[in-house]
């Protein structure tokens, strides 16, 4: 796909983008956000918690991901994620319950490991309710 790039983003469960063309990727690389237009370097990075952007033309859409790695070559942009949530996947319900259970167990940890998990699960929540869209 000349001048485009195609994104796909998969779990070791599932499937959640398989080879979507489009203009512009963003997502969460551990040390910040990275930016791909068509024509990149080559590149593999780790991900963190948050959200991969992406637009077609002035359509924008999103998935949320935790943790995995991200390879791009040439104009595919492959995104191997631990976890994964596509809007359309989302109960925005049950994950604002969620995310408030995550902040109660980090308000009440006992340690660096409940902490960090505590912490970790609050931003993937946050994640997807910010791929789901405004509710």
């Amino acid at each position: 796909m000349d001048g485009r790039l195609t994104l796909t983003v998969v779990t070791p469960e599932r499937a959640v983008l398989l080879a979507v063309a489009c203009d512009e990727v963003t997502l969460p690389a551990q040390r910040g956000e990275i930016g791909i237009l068509p024509g990149h370097t080559p590149l593999i990075a780790l991900l963190g918690i948050g959200v991969v952007g992406y637009r077609d033309g002035s359509r924008r859409q999103a998935v949320a991901v935790r943790g995995g790695f991200v390879e791009i070559a040439g104009d595919a942009v492959r995104v191997l994620a631990d976890d994964a949530a596509a809007p359309d996947t989302i109960d925005t319900a049950a994950v604002s319950a969620e995310k408030r259970a995550a902040e109660g167990r980090r308000d009440r940890a006992a340690g660096d490991e409940e902490l960090d998990a505590a912490d970790s699960d609050t931003r993937f929540a946050e994640a997807r309710l910010a791929a789901a869209g405004p509710v």
